[in-house]
């Protein structure tokens, strides 16, 4: 369970909806694992084959900081993760949105 509170949750997903229609997004790090502070951000990845447009991730970053949300949200593009970063990423992810992308690592499961 993502450790989020409801108006964060649905404010996430609202930004996720409007910038990132078509793409699976994971969260990961302590907001999944049970170790988040108040204070801990939101770790969140873009699964994607090719990388994100540097505009499309300012979007996005513009988006979150202008937000509603209560906690601060750390972007990863999945297209320039390193295979060790994502394998890291892969023990305790937890899916936000579904899209229309998946990774070979989930073909393997």
């Amino acid at each position: 369970m993502l450790d989020l509170k409801s108006q964060d949750s649905e404010e996430l997903n609202r930004i996720l909806k409007t910038f990132l229609p078509n793409h699976t997004v994971w969260a990961f790090g302590s907001r999944v694992t049970g170790n988040a502070k108040p204070y801990s951000d939101l770790d969140l990845v873009i699964v994607t084959t090719q990388p994100l447009s540097l505009s499309v991730m300012a979007e996005l970053k513009t988006a979150f900081a202008e937000s509603d949300l209560t906690i601060r949200v750390d972007l990863v593009d999945w297209a320039v993760t390193s295979d060790t970063f994502r394998n890291i990423i892969q023990q305790n992810k937890l899916v936000v949105q579904e899209g229309d992308f998946e990774t070979d690592e989930d073909n393997n499961h």
